[in-house]
């Protein structure tokens, strides 16, 4: 994901409840991050990450951007003081993995798709089936 650090906090924190504590800052930190191995309650505890509980996701979508192989994602959801929030972002995957990918001969918009696809796959997969049909306008 390319954009401010506060934003990677806001779009991460979007996956709610014990996951959704997210992955923002390591992905700040780092060029490249396991999600898989982390402690998703590493992520919850720290201040500068945003928790959205899933049942407070008005609206997970994701676009591809007019220009480029880069796609657009929007994160629509009440706040605990009930005032609608929106986080807009660009996903972007990180460097070593669009190095590597294009070592394996993938091209650019492929591995911009495949990168957009897996982050939509990763809220199909941790959001209930009737929860994920209500929030997600992206079907991919």
């Amino acid at each position: 994901m390319h954009y401010e650090k506060g934003s990677k906090s806001g779009i991460a924190g979007a996956l709610g409840g014990a996951v959704g504590a997210a992955i923002a800052n390591a992905a700040a930190s780092r060029k490249s991050f396991d999600y898989e191995t982390e402690n998703p309650e590493s992520f919850a505890i720290n201040p500068k990450n945003v928790v959205i509980p899933h049942d407070s996701l008005e609206l997970i979508q994701l676009k591809k951007a007019f220009l480029g192989p880069v796609f657009r994602m929007e994160v629509k959801y009440q706040a605990p003081n009930n005032k609608r929030k929106k986080i807009k972002g660009f996903l972007n995957p990180p460097g070593e993995h669009v190095k590597q990918k294009k070592q394996e001969g993938g091209d650019k918009k492929q591995i911009h798709y495949d990168y957009a696809k897996k982050v939509h796959d990763v809220y199909k997969q941790v959001l209930s089936p009737p929860r994920y049909e209500t929030v997600v306008s992206s079907k991919m």
